[in-house]
């Protein structure tokens, strides 16, 4: 019997990873045809877009793992059932409820492997596709792999860090003369980015230097208007998509604690989060599809059908979380409720299989 489940498990995950490989490269297409719209804005050339879409595929391919698990199970039951394979299986008395649970076992060690990612790696990816992307369309400004971002505003320098939910982590401007002498220096330990596009810097230290000697002050708030161009603070206004599970929640907690509106940071940990159930709903969907008794249809029509229901699902499930947060519904629900309805709907329909 473990031969039997280390050939159908072999045999979905090549197709599953398979699918996942060529849904994202298409994905990635249409993204580089994208960024090609942009090149020659500020200082956005073809090397940058191409390093854009290739920083940001590892997370087409955490996005398609529910669809390209629904057509690659229903490409590896396909091969199966045409081979003759899955009537041999079942006339040996494996149910399909037994093959579905055998194409779980890769998918769970998969998705444990896609979730580490969301976690460790992807994150830092795309948050520097996203930083270099928007810093280069900026037209000036310099991002350095652990500098964060400096930039120069008339006679100031100033270096800051990526920020997340209209904030920074520290800022440090340095004050210059015409004669390119330091005259002063500023560091805000936190800052807030307001709405008018003010700055507003808390626990500052300022010291001003000046030929008679140096001062320092210790401030608890210094507002500084803008302080960044809005094309430059876009460049450090992370989306929730880039954070990984661990800052989407540090984040959630802070504008919870400000009472401040958290539902998009909600929506994209929730996204994150129900991955694994969506996954499995959509290979439990697979079984009634491929597995019925009438099995006239061919293996091309099965995979139309499950690409149609996968795409409709996708931008379902996408229409569905942005609608909730219009509505005020929680993205708890507006996330799970759609995979676990396909879930159950994909367990009754394999059940009522002979």
């Amino acid at each position: 019997m473990k031969i039997i489940d280390r050939y159908l498990g072999r045999s979905f995950a090549s197709c599953w990873l398979s699918v996942n490989l060529i849904l994202a490269g298409l994905l990635s297409f249409f993204e580089l045809a994208k960024q090609l719209d942009d090149i020659g804005k500020g200082r956005y050339d073809v090397s940058d877009a191409l390093l854009y879409v290739s920083l940001t595929l590892p997370g087409r391919m955490l996005e398609m793992a529910p669809p390209s698990a629904l057509l690659g199970s229903i490409i590896a039951l396909g091969l199966l059932a045409k081979n003759q394979e899955l009537t041999a299986l079942r006339a040996g008395g494996i149910s399909v409820q037994r093959i579905g649970w055998t194409f779980m076992k890769p998918a769970v060690l998969t998705l444990l492997v896609l979730l580490l990612g969301a976690q460790f790696i992807i994150p830092t990816l795309e948050q520097t596709a996203w930083t270099r992307r928007e810093t280069a369309l900026s037209k000036s400004g310099t991002l350095l792999p652990r500098g964060g971002f400096w930039t120069r505003d008339e006679r100031r320098f100033i270096n800051l860090r990526t920020a997340r939910d209209n904030g920074v982590q520290a800022v440090d401007i340095y004050e210059f003369d015409n004669r390119d002498a330091l005259t002063g220096y500023i560091h805000g330990r936190e800052t807030r980015i307001g709405a008018n596009g003010n700055w507003e810097l808390h626990h500052v230290l300022r010291k001003e230097i000046t030929e008679q000697g140096d001062s320092v002050r210790a401030l608890p708030r210094l507002v500084l208007p803008h302080l960044l161009t809005p094309q430059q603070t876009a460049a450090l206004t992370l989306p929730p998509q880039t954070l990984s599970i661990s800052e989407l929640s540090g984040t959630i907690s802070n504008l919870q604690k400000r009472e401040q509106n958290a539902g998009r940071y909600l929506l994209a940990l929730w996204q994150k989060l129900t991955l694994p159930v969506i996954t499995a709903a959509m290979i439990m969907l697979s079984l009634p599809l491929v597995c019925r008794p009438a099995r006239s249809a061919s293996l091309g029509w099965h995979i139309m059908i499950g690409a149609i229901f996968g795409v409709v699902f996708f931008y379902l499930n996408q229409i569905l979380g942005y609608t909730g947060l219009i509505l005020q519904v929680s993205p708890f629900w507006t996330t799970l409720f759609p995979a676990l309805a396909v879930l159950a709907g994909g367990a009754i329909l394999t059940r009522r299989i002979v």
